[in-house]
């Protein structure tokens, strides 16, 4: 979370960009302009739609008020005072809110939208709501904001972009149009920011991707992806780290059937919160589905033995393709996908077991993150949310164990209230890349819920039937989303033991066309693991070099004349160091540890 003087900075020129955006529309009926990373945003009701070059002079209007040095001033009015303004100001959005917060309680507005509408919030009787006046514009507004805009350097804030955006997230409302903004304290840390993002952009796995050969879409299979040679190469060196190192010794690989009769989801409890993110058919007069996720089918697998406390942990591993129904307009390249796998794994043990096996797979979750010169920066129990599984008293026993693991794991951690899945709390944990951007990648989640549901039993010390508990644990997530960020963190040029081609032999003219073929054959007799490719074509070094580099290839090796008659290679890297000559039998040494160490 940024701090608070920011905090107040980007909400301030929230209500800056709707008096801006009032002036220049004045029928506008005005949402909500919530803070959020990087910046802000408002969402509007406007009567045509917003242009690259309105948004220039909105900005433009933005700065101007800025250096008016205008104070936000506070003012206090009855709910039935406020509603009659907004009526009158004709800000039907506005008055819908001011009723939420007579009928939930609450005048957390960065809230309402969640929480408005859903029953059993808690009620309360609310008297007042409080309006900020800027200037000539006045909105509705808990507050947060600065003492008055000389507080904002004007240089130090930009309009980003717009997009379509239905009220309270529900298609059956109004689609508004929502303005983007960035906000800093300083000039810098904008141009910063600025130039971390044209860096992203460079990156972006959605361009990358397909010109390193690593994998394709096509409408005919809209958001499942086509991994290509090279791209196979990269997917199953992951698999290989993840049975090696996400798994490790105690785990047992399955491979359970990708569809099920919607039987087994009822029994879950996913077909009452997932159905309609399901894909579903009819066939001999029964419902089926392709699996969501692995966890019922685990659940199935575990009910059909009689197992005692003696092989607790029971640790079921999976890494199926699952299935996700995702809207077309949500599907981005590889990190939102509608076919997808993940290092799954579904952990079945007694309850003073919890502690131990969580600590250890948050030990074992910093060392997975170490390999990929990636830190993980924020740990978050994430608790009950308002629809759920379960007794609280239930999830307050679920909640402590994993705030044990967590304090025995010697983690610091935040609360994220309410973020829970419907079975039962979790740990997730956000991931920094190369560009200083945090990704969502491991969870850990802890089901008291889905076990009884499927009427699970070990049989315990005493000889009584006990009901075990599940840990649902994904350290790297999904494989399609862990390879769009480490292709984006790597910039495509990834460390040598994923690597699809290792080594690129370029000789310098056909006469050392042989000399390369016998050098590959030497190489992988060394090493029959090695991926290498030789480039004979009748082109000239340069370009053979350029396309290497383009590709990304971490190693090239250089023939001409004078290292075939020494019997050496010339190797440079895709950096363009020269690393002179070297036998042969030294650079597969050098490749060899490289692999081994991960570096």
């Amino acid at each position: 979370m940024e701090n608070e003087k920011l905090h107040h900075i980007r909400h301030s020129l929230a209500h800056i960009l709707a008096s801006a955006v009032v002036e220049m529309f004045p029928q506008a009926n005005l949402g909500v302009g919530p803070v959020i990373e990087n910046g802000f945003y408002y969402d509007f009701l406007l009567p045509r739609p917003i242009t690259p070059e309105d948004l220039k002079k909105i900005e433009k209007r933005m700065r101007e008020l800025v250096r008016q040095k205008l104070p936000f001033e506070r003012q206090e009015m009855s709910t039935g005072e406020a509603k009659d303004f907004f009526r009158n100001a004709k800000q039907t959005f506005k008055v819908e809110l001011i009723e939420d917060i007579e009928k939930f309680g609450t005048t957390e507005m960065d809230q309402i939208e969640g929480q408005a509408g859903k029953p059993g919030a808690a009620e309360k009787k609310v008297e007042s709501v409080s309006l900020y006046k800027t200037g000539k514009f006045v909105d509705l507004c808990r507050g947060g904001h600065v003492e008055s805009t000389s507080e904002i350097k004007a240089d130090a804030f930009k309009l980003d972009r717009f997009s379509g955006a239905y009220w309270r997230g529900d298609q059956k409302n109004p689609q508004m149009q929502r303005i983007y903004g960035l906000a800093f304290e300083s000039k810098e840390e904008l141009e910063a920011y600025l130039k971390m993002v044209e860096e992203a952009e460079k990156r972006d796995h959605r361009s990358l991707g397909p010109k390193l050969d690593l994998f394709m879409f096509h409408e005919y299979a809209p958001g499942i992806p086509f991994y290509l040679p090279k791209g196979s190469i990269v997917r199953n060196e992951l698999e290989k780290f993840v049975r090696s190192v996400s798994y490790g010794p105690g785990y047992s690989e399955v491979r359970l059937p990708q569809l099920f009769d919607s039987e087994l989801f009822k029994t879950s409890g996913h077909w009452e919160h997932y159905k309609d993110d399901m894909f579903t058919l009819e066939s001999e007069g029964r419902t089926f589905g392709l699996k969501p996720m692995n966890c019922p089918g685990h659940m199935l697998l575990f009910k059909q033995g009689l197992y005692s406390y003696r092989d607790l942990p029971l640790r079921y591993a999976e890494m199926s393709t699952l299935y996700r129904n995702e809207l077309s307009g949500t599907l981005s390249g590889l990190t939102r996908v509608r076919a997808f796998a993940q290092d799954d794994c579904h952990i079945f043990l007694a309850p003073e077991q919890v502690a131990d096996e969580v600590a250890e797979l948050l030990s074992r979750i910093q060392k997975i993150y170490a390999v990929f010169d990636m830190r993980v920066e924020d740990v978050a129990l994430s608790t009950k949310p308002e629809k759920s599984l379960g007794t609280k008293e239930e999830w307050d026993t679920a909640e402590a164990a994993l705030a044990e693991a967590l304090k025995k794991a010697g983690w610091q951690y935040e609360i994220n209230a309410g973020d829970g899945a419907f079975y039962g709390p979790k740990i997730d944990m956000r991931i920094r890349d190369a560009l200083g951007r945090k990704w969502q990648l491991a969870t850990i989640q802890l089901d008291f819920q889905m076990p009884q549901r499927f009427g699970l039993e070990y049989v315990a010390p005493d000889s009584s039937r006990k009901t075990p508990i599940v840990i649902h644990r994904a350290l790297l997530g999904s494989f399609e989303r862990f390879l769009a960020i480490l292709i984006e963190h790597y910039a495509g040029a990834f460390p040598l033991w994923l690597s699809p081609v290792q080594v690129s032999i370029l000789p310098i003219s056909e006469n050392q066309a042989a000399f390369a073929g016998e050098i590959k054959d030497r190489l992988l007799a060394v090493n029959a693991s090695l991926r290498m490719e030789v480039d004979a074509r009748d082109e000239s070094i340069g370009k053979k070099i350029r396309e290497a580099t383009m590709q990304k290839i971490p190693y090239q090796i250089i023939l001409g004349q004078k290292e075939a008659d020494a019997g050496m290679l010339s190797v440079r890297t895709r950096e363009g160091e020269d690393l002179g000559q070297m036998s042969l039998e030294a650079f597969a040494e050098k490749l060899q540890k490289q692999v081994i160490e991960k570096k």
